[in-house]
């Protein structure tokens, strides 16, 4: 009779402990798709501010810029990229920034000889930063939205100050030049790549040892004799 009452004693417990365990988990899968349902409404509230404010509205460059850049094919897709919309969900839109990225690499790593200047890779290098921190900030669980918005302003207006940048550049090598003044430069500057040796250095002369210390003494003008008038004596 004991070992009866112990067998439904044990019984019991083991029937309690099953269904806790089985509400326990009905409860986690409620939250669990009750957590699912509000990220999505939070995404989809987010992609919603994302898509409205996904603008890069970059100005076409002048007519001799674009001559320039013509064969400059890793810019244009650059470009290209730029003003091709993400649709969907915000996968779409971290797509975009990875392959912004990308973009942005290989423009830093063709830049033609005639703007490959240290304030073009300049601008190049903050434009990479900020596409990067765009991709960072995009891609987080939670997209925030208060750094992404001013990340495209901000981008927009780095890839028009760069183009306004190669326009300088084209209008400073329009400027005509004094007739023989660039033959000269560009010959002296190969002589000097050429033979970096024979650019003039600046020569210290070392004090001589034992040397006797220069005379600070004014030279005594020659003395000439006074003559003195010597009186007669008197008569």
């Amino acid at each position: 009779m004991a070992q009866y009452s112990n067998m439904k004693y044990t019984f019991f417990i083991i029937t309690a402990l099953l269904s806790f365990t089985i509400i326990s988990c009905e409860d986690d899968e409620k939250q669990r798709i009750a957590e699912t349902r509000k990220a999505e409404q939070r995404n989809d509230s987010i992609l919603k501010v994302v898509s409205s404010n996904w603008k890069f509205d970059v100005p076409p460059p002048t007519q001799k810029v674009k001559e320039r850049i013509k064969d400059w094919n890793e810019w244009e897709r650059f470009m290209h990229e730029l003003s091709q919309k993400p649709t969907g969900t915000l996968t779409a839109y971290r797509q975009k920034a990875e392959n912004l990225i990308n973009k942005v690499t290989e423009v830093q790593t063709t830049i033609p000889p005639l703007f490959n200047k240290p304030q073009v890779r300049g601008r190049l290098a903050v434009l990479d930063t900020k596409v990067k921190s765009l991709y960072t900030y995009i891609t987080l669980d939670i997209v925030q939205c208060d750094k992404v918005l001013p990340l495209i302003d901000e981008i927009t207006e780095e890839t028009i100050a760069l183009q306004k940048q190669f326009d300088e550049i084209v209008r400073i090598s329009e400027i005509p030049k004094e007739m023989g003044e660039e033959e000269m430069l560009r010959a002296r500057d190969t002589a000097r790549m050429a033979n970096p040796e024979n650019i003039p250095q600046p020569s210290i002369t070392p004090p001589v040892k034992d040397a006797p210390p220069a005379s600070t003494d004014v030279p005594n003008r020659q003395r000439q004799p006074i003559k003195t008038n010597k009186l007669k004596p008197a008569n």
